[in-house]
């Protein structure tokens, strides 16, 4: 079978057990009480996945089910998942880009095989009152799901995707899309009259989810990607309500089979962002679930949003950012998107040849993804993670009137808050590089051949 998040715990516990912590107290995650302790972790820089063994569902009852929160807090973290032993920036995006041209086929088992198959709620049994839906930040309108979605379009690609749910009632819910896949997906199926059918993951191993952040082609089927990304092909199984014409992974945790109906909309938000706002409530669609089922004491994975968890989920598409940059430009050696500061500006450091170069290889990564607005080109002897280097090739590199360049009428990110239409927005390009074309001082540097053999255990003493 293919890799689970039973495994992934297990490498965690093995490799970094403090990145795991358990919480064995009962919380009620509809009172917020789940997203309070993370809260309280992330204001004391701490970053572990937090297990909770004990947590009540909607009605306030004791819930089989369990809580996973800050899966994606930590590099560390997101790096097992893929494969990879490390905390550093650059490796990871390599293992992402690594695994992301890897598809593997998914790989059939029949459902009396398929571990998510353990039990099913269905028809009248079916109440996802039952489930322990969190409210994350204080202005939410009601309790999320922050799940995977899988869908299949008419060519029998499937698409998978992070989309934000809201609890409606025992058998609704509210779904955002953002005009991706899913969304043209789903239009495509509206303009015929029709739902679209979707498995709603609520639980896999974290390379799974991390596919859902994937910029990949619409072309590509992403069950191969997720394969991919896991090192071994998903494992898929037909699903209860529509058999083979919609296949569901086998080793999720807890899956939800719905349709999104076709001319129903109804209002939904707001909803904490990873914006770090409080995002507006939207007219957004209804999704009426057909059938629940997964393994025993499923494990849900929850993303905290307005949180550091939140914009690490987003790590592929910075790995996608960098590649096209890279390709524009082959001289980009590093960047810095998650952690730059802010959730749409981007730091780009280059071993320039030409001028011109910042600004070509920062619109590749504009036209990359309408997440990035504002970008920053620095040398290749800036680190784009050290905000204090950046600020200082700004400072020592930068003439307002010459490298700094405004951009109109781009396609914005309708979760920017600062924009003041439903999606128009500007752009900036700030190249804080040397100039070529003219003397520059040097830094004021010990010799790199002396700096890099002194032993400061030969030198200092107690």
């Amino acid at each position: 079978m293919s890799p689970c998040l039973q495994d992934w715990l297990e490498l965690l516990a093995q490799r970094a057990p403090a990145e795991l912590v358990r919480v064995k107290r009962r919380v009620h995650p509809a009172r917020f009480q789940s997203a309070a302790v993370v809260d309280a972790l992330e204001r004391q820089g701490r970053y572990p996945a937090v297990l909770f063994e004990d947590v009540t569902d909607l009605r306030g009852e004791p819930s089989p089910c369990r809580i996973l929160s800050n899966t994606f807090a930590s590099f560390r973290k997101i790096a097992l998942a893929l494969g990879l032993d490390s905390d550093k920036r650059l490796p990871l995006l390599e293992r992402i880009l690594e695994l992301s041209e890897r598809g593997l086929p998914a790989r059939e088992v029949p459902p009396e095989q398929a571990p998510v198959r353990g039990w099913l709620a269905a028809g009248d049994q079916l109440d996802l009152r039952r489930l322990p839906i969190v409210r994350h930040t204080e202005m939410d309108g009601g309790p999320f799901l922050t799940p995977i979605v899988c869908a299949r379009d008419q060519q029998g690609r499937y698409n998978v995707s992070w989309n934000r749910m809201q609890y409606l009632d025992r058998r609704h819910l509210a779904i955002y899309m953002s005009p991706r896949h899913l969304w043209s997906y789903f239009a495509a199926a509206e303009d015929r009259g029709h739902d679209l059918p979707i498995a709603v993951v609520l639980g896999h191993h974290p390379a799974f989810h991390l596919t859902g952040a994937l910029l990949t082609p619409l072309h590509r089927d992403e069950y191969e990607a997720a394969g991919g990304a896991m090192g071994q092909a998903l494992c898929i199984t037909p699903s209860h309500t529509w058999g083979r014409e919609l296949m569901v992974p086998a080793e999720a945790e807890l899956v939800l089979e719905g349709r999104i109906l076709a001319g129903r909309r109804c209002v939904e938000g707001p909803f904490g962002e990873f914006t770090g706002y409080t995002g507006p409530q939207r007219l957004s669609w209804v999704v009426e679930v057909e059938a629940m089922y997964g393994r025993p004491a499923p494990l849900i994975i929850d993303v905290f949003p307005c949180a550091t968890e939140h914009i690490n989920a987003h790590l592929p598409i910075e790995a996608s950012i960098f590649q096209r940059a890279r390709q524009a430009v082959p001289g980009v050696k590093g960047i810095c998107w998650v952690g730059s500061g802010g959730p749409f500006n981007l730091i780009l450091s280059l071993a320039k040849k030409t001028e011109g170069e910042p600004m070509r290889a920062a619109m590749a990564a504009i036209a990359a993804s309408n997440f990035i607005k504002h970008v920053i080109v620095v040398d290749a002897d800036v680190d784009p993670e050290d905000k204090a280097q950046v600020m200082w090739a700004l400072a020592s590199r930068v003439q307002a009137d010459q490298d700094i360049t405004i951009l109109k009428n781009l396609q914005g990110q309708v979760l920017d808050p600062s924009l003041r239409q439903e999606i128009k927005s500007s752009g900036m390009i700030i190249d804080a590089t040397r100039p070529l074309d003219r003397p520059f001082p040097r830094r004021g540097e010990v010799p790199a051949a002396v700096r890099e053999q002194v032993d400061l255990g030969r030198y200092l003493e107690g």
